[in-house]
């Protein structure tokens, strides 16, 4: 196990310049900048020193001490985050405590958004929303031949992709509507009918996923793909996340699965992501490494009392949003190969 020193100068070399001088208060977004493709290097980096954290652990951490502490349960093998420790003098200043509360304070972590009228079940007896038969996904690899083919990556190490089914329509909706995720998405703030949402919710679409937590089983968001031009090759495609998840920087496994999965079974040469340019804070870092910028419509949007250019990013078949920045990270579960 590394100090809390040492844990700060690899962050600082591999994440961001920001680590060396932080204290251990410093919030991950507010004040050291980390958006969500930012924090994908965070997780990389864990991962290359044998630790790997759960979900409910990256949704727990809002500042540089949350982190090492979850680094330190980890890499003792703990299930719970040790107590608090004390912090060296000097670059990393002792004026944050480990163990401290989320971005916004312990009530920012959304619980996940229920379905209209059901109630939440308790944590032990949650089941995926749309169950699978097990039997599906049990692959005998003895029976493999040597370079056979293989299914499109579905799931990740916190995420699966399931199909959009009725069951799946109220949660879909209450994303749609929810106060801090729907300004940002299909409807820009708006609350249409239950039935038209319905009745909107695949016109335009080529393929659609819900996408559901694999450690709760609950749904956690939706990716979807519209507008395709199969004869030149791009199409768009769009994800929202339930709102426990913003900063969390695995929030964005969905669209890299999402996007693999397009580039495997649609014969797409890019990709497309057109949004209002405030929703661009959340994976900035990715403009100029990933995605290119290949369009600006000046003031199209509206919010808040001024509008917003609207921008239009692209992503290449050939420059998947997997690769981080040298690493080799085509596998989204994390694992590294030197």
């Amino acid at each position: 196990m590394i100090s809390a020193d040492e844990f700060a100068d690899r962050l600082s070399k591999s994440v961001s310049d920001r680590f060396g001088n932080a204290d251990f208060g410093a919030r991950l977004g507010a004040d050291l900048g980390l958006d969500s493709y930012s924090m994908l290097e965070v997780y990389a980096l864990l991962a290359e020193m044998g630790v790997e954290l759960q979900e409910r652990d990256w949704l727990s951490v809002g500042t540089l001490g949350d982190l090492y502490s979850c680094y330190r349960a980890a890499a003792s093998g703990g299930m719970e985050p040790g107590p608090p420790v004390d912090l060296p003098s000097g670059s990393l200043r002792a004026s944050g405590r480990i163990g401290s509360p989320g971005p916004h304070g312990s009530s920012s972590l959304l619980g996940p958004v229920q379905p209209m009228g059901s109630p939440a079940a308790p944590q032990s007896a949650r089941q995926p929303l749309l169950p699978v038969d097990p039997r599906l996904s049990v692959v005998d690899s003895s029976r493999e031949l040597p370079g056979a083919l293989q299914p499109p990556q579905r799931a990740g190490r916190f995420f699966r992709l399931a199909p959009v089914l009725p069951p799946a329509h109220p949660f879909l909706y209450e994303l749609a509507v929810s106060p801090d995720v729907g300004f940002r998405w299909r409807y820009r703030g708006s609350v249409p009918s239950y039935a038209q949402f319905e009745q909107e919710l695949w016109p335009g679409m080529i393929v659609q996923f819900l996408v559901e937590s694999l450690q709760t089983g609950e749904p956690a968001g939706n990716v979807i793909c519209y507008n395709p031009d199969l004869g030149l090759g791009h199409a768009y495609v769009g994800a929202a996340m339930a709102g426990r998840y913003s900063g969390s920087g695995i929030a964005i496994e969905p669209v890299v699965l999402f996007t693999q999965y397009l580039f495997d079974v649609y014969p797409f040469r890019k990709l497309y992501f057109e949004l209002p340019e405030f929703n661009l804070e959340q994976f900035g870092s990715a403009v100029g490494d990933r995605l290119r910028l290949e369009g600006r419509l000046i003031d199209h949007d509206y919010y808040r009392g001024r509008y917003w250019d609207r921008v239009i990013l692209a992503l290449y078949r050939d420059e998947p949003l997997a690769s981080l920045h040298g690493r080799d990270a085509d596998r989204v579960d994390g694992s590294t190969e030197s």
